[in-house]
């Protein structure tokens, strides 16, 4: 699990570095996370030597060099995320109602954006699993163990509709979805549902 991914990868965009990128570097964080089954967050990544233990850990996996220093840039990065970062994010053991998730409390970085908790997002994955929910694509059958845990999670009503905190239900609220259909359904200037999107894809793909 990575705390605080979509604020990390707002940072990793504000800081200069292209938004594919960014998304590259969140899914390397994912893999560290997967393959070391570690919790990547505030409280594991404070120091260098965080950094560095984790990337001898993840020596001895058997991914190829070139993603295990990819791992450690992306790892570099979020520890200059976590120096300039207040901790947004409460682990599990620190929620009080782990049944309820809010979601859309705003806070200051460059401008505002709103906060979107990390556990509901697993949830939402728990419930509905990793395969996209418009094109069925899985990232870890299609790109093998590069593609592990990687999923976007669309909000049925975008959080910038929202001006205070809700509840948010993971299994209504929030499907998983590849970056392609959820570029796809925020295109149109009112977001479209999931199953309009999902009849477009199948009809497209019926004719080809």
């Amino acid at each position: 699990m990575v705390q605080n991914e979509y604020e990390y990868i707002e940072f990793l965009v504000q800081s200069g570095l292209q938004e594919n990128s960014a998304y590259s570097y969140g899914r390397y964080l994912e893999a560290i996370s997967t393959h070391l089954n570690i919790v990547i967050g505030f409280s594991t990544i404070t120091s260098d030597e965080d950094v560095a233990s984790i990337i001898e850990n993840l020596s001895e996996t058997d991914l190829a060099q070139n993603y295990k220093n990819n791992c450690g840039t992306a790892l570099r990065a979020y520890l200059r995320f976590v120096g300039e970062s207040e901790p947004a994010y409460k682990s599990p053991d620190e929620i009080v109602n782990p049944d309820k998730y809010t979601e859309g409390a705003k806070k200051k970085i460059t401008v505002n954006s709103y906060e979107r908790d990390n556990s509901a997002r697993n949830k939402c994955i728990e419930i509905h699993g990793l395969n996209c929910a418009v094109c069925k694509m899985s990232f870890k059958e299609t790109y093998g163990s590069i593609g592990i845990g990687f999923i976007h999670v669309h909000h049925i009503k975008p959080l910038s509709e929202i001006n205070e905190n809700y509840v948010v239900n993971p299994e209504t609220d929030l499907m998983p979805v590849c970056p392609n259909c959820h570029a796809m359904l925020h295109r149109p200037k009112e977001a479209i549902s999931i199953e309009s999107l999902r009849e477009v894809y199948d009809e497209k793909a019926s004719n080809n």
